[in-house]
């Protein structure tokens, strides 16, 4: 979640949260609006947010979810401005019965390539995509381990 700080030293002005679950999304006291959506229901499900309506958008652990990544992506890039980011976080802890095949059964990398497939598939116009590992790790060199849960990113820009 984005935290009071981070609004603060990025002077965010709109955080619009979107998701399944109006209570989850009502509770949430960052978000500036939400929308109810299941970017499931059909093929082509739409964001409602009109064309480049955003500088970022955060997938935040759900990309294991969708049925229609690629229609999804796609989106994305509909919503962000020219040259915005998009930042897709995800770990490989997940409710198994509600995880897509595709994502099920494999590694760690396997779903980094997955996710930027995603975005390079969708012919969304992304650029840049790159991947990061922000697990949170205790020593250092071979002996560094993961500490919690893995956390990874998989970022892209939205050519100008």
């Amino acid at each position: 979640h984005i935290e009071k700080p981070t609004v603060s030293k990025y002077n965010l002005q709109r955080i619009a949260g979107l998701g399944m679950n109006e209570e989850e999304l009502k509770a949430n006291p960052i978000l500036t609006d939400y929308a109810v959506v299941d970017l499931n229901a059909k093929l082509d499900a739409r964001m409602p947010y009109d064309d480049g309506s955003f500088n970022v958008v955060l997938c935040q652990l759900s990309i294991d979810y969708l049925i229609h990544p690629l229609e999804v992506m796609k989106e994305v890039g509909r919503v962000l401005k020219p040259g915005g980011r998009v930042v897709v976080l995800f770990s490989n802890r997940l409710f198994l019965q509600k995880a897509v095949g595709l994502w099920t059964g494999k590694d760690d990398v396997d779903h980094v390539y997955t996710v930027a497939s995603y975005m390079q598939y969708s012919k969304a116009g992304f650029v840049n995509i790159q991947a990061k590992d922000l697990s949170a790790r205790k020593k250092k060199g071979k002996e560094k381990m993961v500490v919690g849960d893995p956390l990874y990113a998989v970022i892209a820009v939205k050519s100008a």
